[in-house]
């Protein structure tokens, strides 16, 4: 990918030197007097996001599966700025500040490092506070309050282990089947492993949606349970997890004691160590980058992990690595635009389709959940079915 920032220097390069200058001040620093007060929004990032030139707009799949300008980035950030000034109102608009994946594609491009998502975010804790929650974000938020989990819960524990596989939300209610493949590793490698009594969501999508002090009850009851449990480590399958217990925790002055890994991570380091070994497999598969691991953690171990199974050939989407294009399921798109994260997801698997390899792996379980199109595997599912028993 070029410097993002090169167009605002191409831009620059032949201006007069004091008009450079005045260029780059307004640019950078924007006009405080459009500065409102007392809010959570992040004023001055929503402006300078909805004043730039969007070079972004063309890598957001939201706005290439609902073709409306209002939800490309900067037209968001617009809205945000006239509902945040009591300009606009409605349940429209307000609606339109939940039409992000929470992907960050936007901020590969974006010459500030902005994510939209973020700047949406305090936003959305405006939203909440003035009591404007729309109804399907709303339920999901009831919902957790009262389960504490999304879906229904098919994984329980004592919680009394050195390593302790945290599952998510999507594998009890939707995906059992990648958390039957990692406690099938662990079996495999002896490891001393538990899962939690009673697991409780990570809380992202309460943080993401704007409920903060929902949020942190989450995030306190979790660390406390984690700091009690005497593991060593957690290992989620996840990436979104571990994001939030390895980031977002540490940012609210929540600390998780044990070491946070992502399911990845974990069988690699039982390859090196040649506590797993494989038997040859002769297939082509393509790899799908979940968003989190490629763009936020910036760590995924997958690819290495599938080099090291004899036989297995790997293909590669056009849009793959820090490129790659979001499945849809995230930032709760699939429960509150429905119909955007299915054009999505349809675009992807389009994408991932026209490598005709035999299979598509990935290693988020709501990239499964998303994709799944003929033969698909987690990570997890392709490490218990190829090792040596």
């Amino acid at each position: 990918m070029k410097d993002k920032n090169a167009w605002v220097m191409k831009a620059l390069h032949e201006l007069p030197l004091t008009m450079k200058a005045r260029a780059m001040k307004h640019f950078l620093r924007g006009n405080k007097k459009y500065m409102k007060k007392g809010i959570k929004a992040d004023m001055d990032a929503i402006i300078k996001c909805a004043t730039c030139p969007n070079m972004c707009k063309f890598d957001c799949p939201v706005l290439e599966a609902e073709k409306n300008e209002a939800v490309s980035p900067a037209g968001k950030s617009r809205i945000a700025y006239f509902l945040e000034n009591d300009v606009i109102g409605g349940e429209y608009a307000t609606e339109l500040m939940y039409a992000c994946s929470s992907c960050d594609a936007c901020k590969e491009h974006c010459p500030f490092d902005f994510s939209v998502a973020e700047i949406l975010r305090g936003v959305r804790m405006d939203i909440v506070e003035e009591d404007r929650v729309p109804e399907k974000v709303r339920s999901i938020r009831d919902e957790l309050m009262e389960k504490h989990i999304l879906g229904e819960r098919s994984f329980y524990g004592e919680g009394k282990a050195r390593v302790i596989y945290f599952a998510g939300c999507t594998i009890n209610s939707e995906r059992k089947e990648i958390g039957e493949a990692m406690l099938k590793i662990f079996e495999r490698v002896g490891e001393d492993h538990d899962m939690l009594k009673e697991e409780w969501c990570c809380g992202y999508p309460l943080y993401n949606l704007g409920f903060m002090n929902e949020f942190k009850e989450f995030a306190r009851r979790n660390a406390k349970i984690f700091n009690e449990s005497k593991a060593e480590k957690i290992v989620c399958s996840c990436p979104t997890c571990v994001y939030v217990f390895t980031h977002v925790y540490p940012e609210m002055g929540i600390k998780i004691k044990p070491s946070v890994v992502h399911s990845s991570s974990y069988i690699l380091q039982m390859i090196n160590e040649g506590k797993i070994s494989f038997g040859e497999r002769k297939m082509s598969v393509v790899y799908h980058d979940p968003c989190t691991l490629a763009r936020k953690l910036k760590k995924d171990d997958s690819r290495d992990i599938i080099k090291s199974i004899p036989g297995i050939e790997i293909r590669e989407a056009m849009l793959h690595g820090r490129e790659t294009r979001c499945c849809g399921r995230g930032g709760q798109m699939a429960r509150v635009r429905e119909k955007t994260a299915m054009e999505m997801a349809e675009r992807r698997k389009k994408e991932l389709n026209a490598m005709n390899a035999d299979a598509i792996v990935s290693s988020c379980p709501s990239c499964k959940t998303a994709l799944m199109n003929g033969k698909f595997y987690d990570i997890a599912e392709l490490v218990a079915e190829s090792m040596i028993k």
